[in-house]
C-alpha cells in the first residue's frame, strides 16, 4: 500500500483524459445553418429575407456579411442584424455577392450562399445627362440635355437642345418614361413640344447608358451620364480641358474639331486652341471664347476664331466633364470636353495604346482601330503596331505598323502610322497621360476618335462576362446604321446575347445573338463574328483597352466603330 500514493494521480489524469467519473467535458464549438433563401436572384433595390439557425449555444445572435464586409456597404447592398437583405440600386461588379452568416459565440463559423442582382427601374435614378448625334429623315440631327430619374420609370424636370433638319429648339422643357429590364437593356422615351423621342438603352454597373434612337427615319446614338448634383455651378469651372466635337458644316460635309481651353471660374476661356477638320482640310489655329452657367448645370459657351463665332449649349455632367451641343447655323456639332488631369508640356506617349477614328473619305464612309507601342530605345518612335481599316467596304486587316510621334504644350501631340495600306497623320490631345482626343490631319480623309492606354493581361480566356454592346457608322454617310446590346461572354471563346439594330432608320426588333470571338497573329489583336437569329453574320477586328472593354471594327460591309465594355 505504500506505493498507492504514487500511482493514484496517473491514473487520476488518465480517467480525466478519458471521462473520468462517467461524465464527458468534451466542448462544442457553436454551428450555424443558412437556409436557402426564397430566390438566389433578387432586383436591384429589393429586399430577400434570410434565416440562419445556431446550435450548440445560448447565444443566438448571428453576425451578417455581404462580400466579407459586415453590414454590406451602398455598393454590394446592406443586411440588416435580422437577416434583411437589401440590394444596391445598381448591380455591383461581377452581378453578384456572397451573403455569409456566422454565429456571435463562434464567428470563425460561417456558412454562405451566392445571391445575384438584376437590374431593375430603380437602376436609373438621379439626375441625367444624355446625347445622342446622328441623323433624322437624312438629314444631321444632335440633342443634349438632362433629366430626373425617379427609379419608378418616370423621367421629370428634362430640359434639351435640339439641333436638327427642322431648326434649332433650345431650352425645351421635357417629360417621359422608361422601362429597365433584368439584364440592363431597357427603352425611355422623352416628350418635348417637338414630339417624342423614343431611346434603347444598355446600363452598367457605373448607372451609365450607351443609348440608340428607335424612331422611324432616324438614325442616333450616344449615351447617357449621372449627374454629379455637386457640380452644377460656374466656379466649379476652373481647369484646363481637352474637347472635341463631331457633326457636319452648314454645307453637309463632316466636320470635326478637336483642342483645348482653360476656364478661370468665371466667363473667360484662356489658352483656347484648336484643330479643325472640314471636309478633309485640316488647320490649326487659336480661339478666344467665353461661358456662362445658368440653372440645372446648363451652359452657353461661344467659340471665335478666324471663321467666325460659333455658339453652343452645355450640360455639366462633372467638373471633369461636360456636354456640348452646337446652337447655331453654322453647322450640327456635338461632343464632349474632359478636364485634363496630369498633363503638362513635357507629357508624352510612354505604354502601348489601343485606338480608333471613324468618319470619311471623301464620299465613303471611313473606320479604322488598331494598337501601338513607343519604342522604349529611340525617343518618338514606335516599336510595334498594328491596324484594320474600313474604307467603304474596302478592307486593310492586321496592317504592321511603324511611326512616330511629337508632343507640345498643353497636350498636344502628332502622330505618324505607316503600313502596308499607306501613311496616316493625327493630331492628339491629352485628356490624361492615358487617354487622348484623336483626329486625322490627311487630306480628304475626316475621321476622329480617342485613344487608350492598354491595361491587363489579355486573352480570350481573360474576356468572361457580360458586356453591354455599342455600334455606330460614321457621322455623315448615306446609310447610316448604329446597334445596342447585350451579350455574355464565357472565356473560352464564345458568345450569346440580343441587340436591336437600326439600319438607315429601319428598326430590326430584338435579335438574339450567338458568336465567336479569339485572338490571333498580333498577340493584341482579336476577331470576332457575331451572327443573328435571321443568319446575318458580322465580322469585326478587335482591340482590348481592357478586360473591361475592348474596340470593335465592322470588316463586314461598311464600318461601323463602337466597343464591347464590361456590364457588371
Amino acid at each position: 500500500m505504500a506505493s498507492l500514493p504514487k500511482i493514484f494521480p496517473i491514473l487520476c489524469v488518465a480517467f480525466i483524459l478519458t471521462g473520468c467519473g462517467g461524465g464527458s467535458s468534451q466542448i462544442i464549438d457553436p454551428s450555424i445553418v443558412l437556409a436557402q433563401p426564397s430566390s438566389t436572384t433578387v432586383a436591384a433595390g429589393s429586399t430577400l429575407q434570410l434565416h440562419a439557425t445556431i446550435s450548440n449555444s445560448n447565444n443566438t445572435t448571428v453576425l451578417w456579411f455581404v462580400d466579407s464586409l459586415p453590414g454590406g456597404s451602398s455598393t454590394l447592398g446592406t443586411i440588416s442584424p435580422q437577416g434583411v437583405y437589401t440590394a444596391p440600386d445598381v448591380p455591383p461588379p461581377g452581378g453578384s455577392v456572397t451573403i455569409s452568416a456566422a454565429p456571435q459565440a463562434f464567428p470563425v463559423a460561417v456558412t454562405g450562399v451566392t445571391i445575384n442582382i438584376a437590374f431593375a427601374n430603380v437602376s436609373l435614378s438621379g439626375n441625367y445627362v444624355f446625347t445622342l448625334n446622328g441623323t433624322q429623315g437624312g438629314g444631321p440631327w444632335a440633342v443634349t440635355g438632362a433629366f430626373t430619374a425617379d427609379g419608378n420609370g418616370m423621367i421629370t424636370n428634362g430640359i434639351e437642345d435640339i439641333n436638327g433638319p427642322a431648326g434649332i429648339f433650345q431650352g425645351l422643357a421635357f417629360n417621359g418614361s422608361y422601362i429597365i429590364n433584368p439584364n440592363g437593356q431597357g427603352v425611355a422615351t422623352f416628350t418635348s413640344a417637338q414630339g417624342s423621342v423614343n431611346v434603347s438603352l444598355t446600363l452598367d454597373s457605373q448607372g451609365q447608358a450607351g443609348i440608340m434612337r428607335t424612331d422611324a427615319n432616324t438614325v442616333a446614338t450616344g449615351s447617357l451620364f449621372l449627374q454629379s448634383p455637386a457640380a452644377l455651378s460656374l466656379t466649379t469651372l476652373n481647369a484646363a480641358y481637352a474637347f472635341g466635337f463631331t457633326g457636319n458644316d452648314q454645307s453637309g460635309k463632316t466636320l470635326s474639331i478637336i483642342g483645348q481651353f482653360t476656364t478661370n471660374g468665371s466667363s473667360t476661356l484662356a489658352s483656347a486652341e484648336e484643330d479643325v477638320n472640314d471636309g478633309g482640310s485640316a488647320s490649326n489655329q487659336p480661339f478666344s471664347g467665353s461661358y456662362t452657367i445658368g440653372a440645372n448645370g446648363r451652359g452657353t459657351a461661344t467659340f471665335t476664331d478666324s471663321a467666325g463665332t460659333r455658339n453652343y449649349n452645355f450640360y455639366i455632367v462633372s467638373p471633369g466633364q461636360l456636354q456640348f451641343i452646337e446652337t447655331d447655323s453654322s453647322g450640327h456639332l456635338s461632343g464632349g470636353a474632359y478636364q485634363q488631369q496630369n498633363v503638362t508640356s513635357t507629357t508624352t506617349l510612354t505604354a502601348s495604346f489601343a485606338f480608333f477614328v471613324a468618319g470619311t473619305d471623301g464620299s465613303s464612309a471611313y473606320g479604322a482601330a488598331g494598337d501601338f507601342t513607343p519604342s522604349a530605345s529611340t525617343s518618338g518612335t514606335l516599336s510595334s503596331g498594328t491596324e484594320d481599316i474600313n474604307n467603304g467596304g474596302s478592307i486593310a486587316a492586321s496592317v504592321a505598323l511603324t511611326g512616330n510621334f511629337t508632343n507640345g504644350a498643353a497636350g498636344r501631340g502628332k502622330l505618324t502610322l505607316s503600313g502596308a495600306a499607306g501613311t496616316a497623320n493625327y493630331v492628339f490631345y491629352l485628356i490624361t497621360p492615358s487617354i487622348a482626343l484623336l483626329m486625322t490631319t490627311d487630306s480628304g480623309i475626316n475621321a476622329s476618335g480617342q485613344m487608350f492606354v492598354q491595361s491587363g493581361g489579355f486573352s480570350t480566356g481573360a474576356l468572361n462576362g457580360y458586356y453591354g454592346l455599342t455600334l455606330a457608322s460614321p457621322a455623315g454617310i448615306a446609310s447610316p446604321s448604329a446597334a445596342v446590346g447585350t451579350f455574355f461572354l464565357n472565356a473560352a471563346g464564345s458568345l450569346t446575347g440580343s441587340e436591336i439594330e437600326n439600319n438607315n432608320g429601319t428598326l430590326s426588333g430584338t435579335l438574339s445573338v450567338t458568336g465567336t470571338y479569339s485572338f490571333s497573329g498580333a498577340a493584341l489583336r482579336g476577331q470576332a463574328t457575331f451572327t443573328t437569329n435571321g443568319g446575318t453574320s458580322t465580322n469585326f477586328a478587335y482591340y482590348p483597352i481592357s478586360n473591361s472593354s475592348v474596340i470593335l471594327l465592322g470588316e463586314s460591309g461598311s464600318p461601323v466603330v463602337g466597343t464591347l465594355s464590361e456590364q457588371f
